[in-house]
């Protein structure tokens, strides 16, 4: 008999296609083509952000479905009968969560497919993101069933869905850089990631909480029909405000990384050539073209001898070595490998095979300079007179001065040049240029 009038709410609600909407709404938020397929956890938490949207759709399409009974003039016929308001109301409310949930989950299974593909590290844990997303979708929909019943306008619906975004944007915009813990109650935030990300078991638990809590509130509404009732129905959602806020971690912990996943893999062979187990896949075509920058970069004195996957910001001081290439690796949405403008090669030879920064990020003027001089000590490893036309205008005629200066020189006084230059980015100072070019 249930199954029946499941069937029945399936044909007569709008809950399928409001589903398939939420799925189609997930799959295009989600798509990205220059986002490496083996991004793995990154696909995850992108979708999982999706929630923004999700969320006040599904919102508005349970409080459209919650409003139908008095809409249509059946509210006194239907509780004048025998059966229970929980008994009615349980298969429209499976019906719309599930078809919105389901919709969410589903936008999910392309990226999935394609980074099972990958080959790429698949993280533990992987897929709590997704099923606290689905849960979330789940609490709005029945919210909104609760509150339609409550408030049975035309109106409820899109003042909800716009509710619904404030209440997600106008924190983030006027609280994050506090921090607060109370920040990740919001639907889909979990505070910073990068590609190594991978949730906490508090945010997990603090955001299944808070969502259980919601959809038990948004029950109590929409079965209960006394006055006092209902104002006993957000009990549940204030009880699981305070256990979630006890629960949830700070904002900088809701994502931290993955030790596995940062975890060195290394080819066979020398010199070492390593990368982040999450970047496995793209280690064969790393290892020649890195070899060979090992191999220019052996004219100068005291050269490295390793390239390693460096997992810090660029342009970000990093602890480097001089016995290695701390290398800044992007891959790209066909797979292949950008180390920046140029091949590889090239890429690792910039900056002799050093980790750029050593400036503030607003000052222009110092970039261009610390740029310039990147530049210039690259090209002249690979025994280039002038820059290429790709570098940006201001960069590119202080590398060419350098080029030229560094020209003007004994072969051996360009070596030291550029051997000190390095030995200033590695310090992650600031004068790379003057060091580069200044006669003493």
């Amino acid at each position: 008999m249930t199954r029946r009038i499941v069937e029945i709410e399936l044909r007569r609600s709008a809950a399928l296609w409001i589903g398939v909407l939420a799925a189609a709404v997930g799959w295009v938020m989600t798509a990205d083509a220059e986002r490496w397929d083996g991004l793995w956890m990154t696909t995850v938490l992108v979708h999982h952000n999706i929630q923004w949207a999700i969320w006040p759709l599904a919102l508005a399409a349970g409080a459209w479905q919650g409003r139908r009974d008095r809409a249509a003039g059946m509210t006194e016929l239907l509780t004048s009968t025998p059966r229970p308001g929980a008994g009615r109301m349980a298969p429209l409310a499976v019906v719309v969560a599930g078809c919105l949930a389901g919709g969410y989950a589903l936008s999910l299974l392309d990226g999935l497919a394609r980074a099972m593909l990958a080959a790429s590290y698949q993280p533990p844990g992987w897929y709590w993101p997704i099923l606290v997303g689905a849960l979330g979708v789940t609490a709005a929909a029945v919210l909104g069933l609760g509150l339609g019943q409550l408030m049975p306008s035309r109106l409820t619906a899109p003042l909800l869905a716009v509710g619904a975004l404030v209440a997600i944007a106008v924190p983030q915009l006027l609280w994050e850089d506090t921090g607060a813990r109370a920040l990740l109650l919001i639907p889909g935030y979990l505070g910073p990631t990068d590609d190594y990300s991978a949730v906490a078991w508090r945010s997990v638990a603090g955001q299944t909480a808070w969502f259980v809590a919601l959809a038990a509130t948004g029950w109590a509404l929409l079965v209960t029909g006394t006055r006092r009732r209902r104002l006993l129905a957000v009990l549940p959602a204030a009880l699981g405000l305070a256990l979630a806020v006890s629960v949830l971690p700070a904002v900088d912990r809701a994502a931290p990384r993955d030790p596995l996943a940062v975890e060195l893999v290394c080819a066979d062979g020398t010199p070492r050539v390593c990368v982040t187990r999450l970047y496995e896949p793209v280690l064969p075509q790393l290892v020649e073209p890195a070899r060979r920058a090992l191999a220019t970069l052996g004219r100068l004195p005291q050269p490295p001898t390793a390239l390693v996957q460096e997992t810090g910001q660029y342009g970000t001081p990093v602890e480097q070595r001089r016995d290695t290439v701390h290398l800044s690796l992007t891959v790209l949405g066909d797979g292949t490998i950008s180390t920046g403008a140029g091949s590889t090669e090239e890429g690792i030879l910039d900056g002799a095979g050093t980790w750029k920064c050593g400036a503030a990020d607003d000052d222009a003027d110092a970039w261009n300079r610390i740029d310039a001089a990147r530049a210039a000590a690259g090209l002249w490893l690979q025994g280039a007179t002038a820059a290429p036309e790709v570098l940006w205008t201001p960069v590119r005629e202080l590398a060419d001065q350098a080029l030229v200066t560094l020209g003007t020189l004994p072969v051996e006084v360009q070596v030291a040049r550029v051997a000190a230059m390095r030995d200033a980015a590695l310090q992650c100072r600031p004068d790379l240029y003057d060091v580069l070019t200044t006669t003493t």
